[in-house]
C-alpha cells in the first residue's frame, strides 16, 4: 500500500515518525486513500513572520527520496489556494491536494513523479480569536495591516534557509487559483527579480490592493510591462464565472508579450491542467529567461525594491509609481493616480537608490527632462563607495539620463500623437507623429528611427523617419510621420518597436503601444451629468442614486463643468467611460475616473470604470467635443462591451467654483490641499479652527507656486507651511475662487492633527 507521511507543526525527528506511524495506522483502517503519490511527504508547518509580527502557516510537499538523498537540491513551486480554501485543503475537503481530487491532477500526485517542492502558504486575514473569514489575502477590500506580497520574499528566505531548495530565480516559480490566481501574477510582478515563471488558474482580474489606508484599483490588464524575465501563463475553463474578463484581458496581453501564454479548458472555475501548469514551470526552470537589460516596473506601495533598485517615497495617497526603461544609462519615471494615464503627482518626493553598477566614487552628469513640456535639467552625482547612485526627483513625469564625464548620446521616445484621427481605430490607416529626447551629454548627429510591427495582422507603410540632429537636453520631432494599419479585430493595444540610430553607429530602442478604440456607432440618447442627482445602473444588475458632475444640473455641458455621460440603453442610464483628445477636455493634466463595483453581482472584484471630464473654461461657446465612449451592460457570467462615439456641444459660459478632491497635513505641518477647476484658480485659503475651541482660529492662504512649502508649481495642490501653530485636533474649512469669481467653500471631513 502506498501511503504519505504527514507532519504538523513540528520539527522533531520522533514526533514525525510518531505522526507518520499514527497517519498510517488511519489510512489502513479507515481505507480512505488510494493514493498513487507514493512516498510524497506533506507537511503542515509554521513559522514566526516579521513582516505580520505573527505565527503563519504553511504546507509544503517534498518529493519522494527527499530524507534519502541528502545532497540533493530541488527548485520550488509556490501555489495561493484560492477564496474559501486554507494551507491544508479546502474547508469541506481536507484532501483537496491529493489522491482523486481534482480528477487526481493535484500537487500530491504531480510532486510524485517530479523532482520538484510544492509550498503552499497560508492566505487566511484573520486572528485566531476573530470571526472565520473565507477571504483570503486583504484584498476587495483591504481591511487590515497584513500585505500578503511584502511576506513573500520573507517566506521565501525562511523555505531556503530550511528546506534543500535551489535558492535562485530561476528554479523558483508562483502559481495560484481564482483569488491565489490573482496573488500569483501580482506577486510574480513585484518581485520578477525573484521568480522566473508564473501561472494562474481562473484567476480574477481586479482587486483592490495596497496599504490599508491609500488601496487602489489594480488591474492586471494594466500591469503587462512588469513581467520582463518572468514567463506567464494562464489556465481558464470555457465554463468557468469569470472567463469573459480573462478574454479581455488576452486582448491586451497576447498583443504586447512574447512571454505569455494561454490555454483554455474544457472546465468550470477549478484548477484545470494544474499538471500542464507546473510542467511549464518545471520546462522554464531548464531554460530559464534572463534577467532583462531594461525592464519597466509599476509598484502601488510607496517604498519597494526592484532588480536591485531601492524607491523610497512620502505618498500618503492612493497611486502608482511607474518606472521605465531601466538600464545603466537612466530611467523614465512618474508617480501616477490611476493607471494607465492618471495624473501625475509632482507634490510627492522621491529617492531611487540604484544597484552598485557604477564606478565607485566617480561623478556622473544626469539629465532630468520632462517629457510633457520639454524642459531639462543637467547637474553632477558622485556614486558612493559601493558604486550606487542616489537621485531625488518629485513625482511628476521625468527621463532621467545617466552619463559618464566622456559623454555618449542617450536617445529615447518622450512622446507620440496620433494625427489623423481623434483615436487609432482597427482597419483604418493611421499617422503617427513620434518625438525622441536625447538624455544623454553628447549631441546625437544623423538620428533616424524606424517603426516596426511585433505582431501579425499590424502592417507599417511609412515606417522611417530622420531627425537629424538632437542635442543634449532636447525633445524633438521627425521631418515625418510614421503610418500603420492593424486589421486584427481583437486588439486593445497594439504594440511597435522603435528602432533608433545615429551617424555614430549607436543604437536605441524602445516600445510604442498605442490604444485602440473600436467602435463607430453614435450614441445620440444620452443625459450630461453636470452637478445633479440621477438613478443610474449600478453594481451589474442594480439602480443606485447618485449625485453626479459639477455644475449647475442644468443637462447642458457649460465651460468650466465637471461632467459624467450617461447613454441611456433599455430605459436605463450607464455611466460612460470616455477618451477624447480634443484640448478643450481635461486642461492642466487633469484625468478623473470613478468605478462602479460589480463585485455582488458576478464575485469577480472588478468594476466598470466611468469617466469626469473637466471642461476648458476656454472652451467656446458651440464647441463640439468628440468622445470614444464605452459602459458594461450585465449578461452573467459574461458582460457586454458597448463601444461607440458621444459628440457633445458645450454652450454658455463658465460659472462653476473649483472643486476640493482632496486635503490633509503632512507630518512637517504642511497643509496641502488638491483643488481644481476648468479655469485657472486665483485663490484659495484655508482656515482652521480647534475643534475643543472653535473660536480659536487661524487662516492660511495656500499657493501652487512652488513656494511657502508647495512642493510643485502647477500641479492643482495648494499648500502652505506655517510657521507657527499650536498643538491640536483641528477641522479645517477650505475657500477657492477662480478668474472669474466662481467662489467654493468646502469643509474637510473629520479632524486633522497640528502640532
Amino acid at each position: 500500500m502506498n501511503h504519505i507521511k504527514i507532519h504538523i507543526n513540528n520539527n522533531s525527528k520522533k514526533l514525525r515518525f510518531l505522526s507518520y506511524l499514527i497517519t498510517t495506522l488511519l489510512l489502513l483502517l479507515c481505507n480512505a486513500r488510494d493514493i498513487s503519490a507514493s512516498n510524497v511527504v506533506i507537511l503542515d508547518e509554521s513559522h514566526y513572520s516579521k513582516v505580520f509580527g505573527e505565527i503563519r502557516n504553511y504546507r509544503i510537499f517534498l518529493p519522494p527520496g527527499y530524507d534519502e538523498n541528502t545532497e540533493k537540491r530541488y527548485p520550488v513551486i509556490y501555489y495561493y489556494h484560492g477564496w474559501s480554501q486554507r494551507y491544508f485543503g479546502s474547508i469541506t475537503d481536507f484532501k483537496a491536494d491529493e489522491g482523486e481530487s481534482n480528477g487526481g491532477d493535484n500537487i500530491a500526485n504531480f510532486v510524485a513523479e517530479h523532482d520538484v517542492i510544492v509550498v503552499k502558504p497560508d492566505g487566511y486575514n484573520r486572528r485566531p480569536d476573530e470571526k472565520y473569514y473565507l477571504r483570503p489575502y486583504n484584498i476587495g477590500p483591504v481591511e487590515t495591516y497584513r500585505q500578503f506580497p511584502l511576506y513573500f520574499p520573507e517566506l521565501v528566505g525562511y523555505i531556503d534557509g530550511h528546506y534543500r531548495t535551489v535558492p535562485n530565480r530561476e528554479n523558483r516559480a508562483i502559481t495560484g487559483l481564482s483569488m491565489g490566481g490573482f496573488m500569483a501574477f501580482w506577486i510574480s510582478g513585484k518581485y520578477p527579480h525573484l521568480l522566473s515563471a508564473a501561472g494562474n488558474f481562473c484567476g480574477s482580474v481586479e482587486f483592490m490592493v495596497g496599504p490599508k489606508n491609500s488601496p487602489v484599483e489594480y488591474r492586471h490588464s494594466d500591469m503587462y510591462k512588469n513581467y520582463n524575465g518572468v514567463n506567464l501563463r494562464l489556465n481558464y475553463g470555457n465554463e468557468d464565472f469569470i472567463r469573459d474578463y480573462h478574454k479581455d484581458m488576452n486582448k491586451i496581453w497576447a498583443h504586447v508579450m512574447d512571454n505569455y501564454e494561454y490555454k483554455v479548458y474544457d472546465a468550470a472555475h477549478s484548477a484545470c491542467g494544474l499538471g500542464e501548469m507546473f510542467g511549464f514551470c518545471l520546462n522554464t526552470f531548464e531554460n530559464p529567461p534572463a534577467k532583462p537589460e531594461k525592464w519597466d516596473h509599476i509598484d502601488v506601495y510607496p517604498s519597494f525594491e526592484v532588480w536591485g533598485y531601492h524607491v523610497d517615497s512620502d505618498r500618503e495617497i492612493p497611486g502608482f509609481t511607474v518606472l521605465g526603461n531601466v538600464d545603466k544609462n537612466g530611467f523614465r519615471c512618474a508617480v501616477r493616480s490611476f493607471l494607465p494615464d492618471g495624473e501625475s503627482m509632482p507634490f510627492v518626493r522621491l529617492s531611487i537608490i540604484t544597484p552598485p553598477i557604477y564606478e565607485k566614487e566617480q561623478l556622473y552628469e544626469v539629465w532630468d527632462i520632462n517629457p510633457e513640456n520639454g524642459k531639462s535639467l543637467p547637474y553632477v552625482l558622485k556614486s558612493d563607495p559601493s558604486g550606487r547612485l542616489e537621485i531625488d526627483i518629485d513625482g511628476g513625469a521625468h527621463e532621467i539620463g545617466i552619463n559618464k564625464k566622456e559623454g555618449f548620446p542617450n536617445v529615447a521616445l518622450a512622446s507620440f500623437a496620433v494625427e489623423n484621427m481623434d483615436w487609432a481605430s482597427v482597419g483604418k490607416t493611421v499617422n503617427v507623429s513620434i518625438k525622441l529626447l536625447n538624455k544623454g551629454n553628447v549631441r546625437a548627429d544623423g538620428v533616424t528611427a524606424k517603426l516596426v510591427a511585433t505582431r501579425e495582422g499590424a502592417e507599417v507603410f511609412n515606417n522611417e523617419v530622420s531627425y537629424g540632429a538632437i542635442k543634449p537636453g532636447q525633445s524633438k520631432k521627425g521631418n515625418g510621420l510614421f503610418s500603420f494599419r492593424v486589421t486584427s479585430g481583437d486588439v486593445e493595444i497594439g504594440r511597435f518597436r522603435l528602432d533608433v540610430n545615429d551617424g555614430a553607429g549607436n543604437k536605441f530602442n524602445d516600445y510604442v503601444d498605442i490604444n485602440f478604440r473600436n467602435g463607430q456607432t453614435e450614441f445620440s440618447d444620452f443625459i450630461v451629468a453636470d452637478g445633479k442627482e440621477f438613478d443610474v445602473a449600478a453594481a451589474g444588475d442594480d439602480t443606485a442614486n447618485m449625485f453626479l458632475g459639477a455644475g449647475n444640473g442644468d443637462g447642458i455641458a457649460n465651460p468650466g463643468e465637471s461632467v459624467v455621460i450617461l447613454v441611456k440603453d433599455n430605459g436605463r442610464l450607464f455611466r460612460t467611460f470616455l477618451y477624447s483628445s480634443d484640448p478643450c477636455v481635461n486642461p492642466a493634466g487633469l484625468h478623473l475616473r470613478g468605478s462602479d463595483s460589480w463585485t455582488d453581482y458576478d464575485h469577480v472584484g472588478a468594476s466598470a470604470k466611468y469617466s469626469i471630464p473637466v471642461l476648458s473654461s476656454e472652451c467656446t461657446d458651440g464647441h463640439e467635443v468628440k468622445f470614444f465612449a464605452e459602459y458594461w451592460l450585465p449578461d452573467y457570467p459574461e458582460h457586454i462591451v458597448k463601444r461607440g462615439i458621444v459628440k457633445l456641444k458645450v454652450a454658455g459660459a463658465d460659472k462653476t467654483p473649483p472643486q476640493l478632491q482632496w486635503a490633509g497635513i503632512l507630518g512637517d505641518n504642511t497643509i496641502q490641499a488638491k483643488v481644481y477647476d476648468g479655469a485657472k484658480i486665483s485663490k484659495v485659503k484655508a482656515r482652521l479652527s480647534l475643534i475643543d475651541d472653535p473660536g480659536n482660529s487661524f487662516e492660511v492662504e495656500l499657493s501652487d507656486d512652488g513656494s511657502f512649502g508647495d512642493r510643485a508649481k502647477g500641479d492643482l495642490v495648494f499648500s502652505n507651511k506655517p510657521e507657527e501653530m499650536g498643538f491640536g485636533l483641528y477641522k479645517i474649512v477650505l475657500t477657492a475662487t477662480d478668474i472669474y469669481g466662481n467662489a467654493m467653500e468646502r469643509g474637510c471631513p473629520g479632524f486633522m492633527v497640528v502640532h
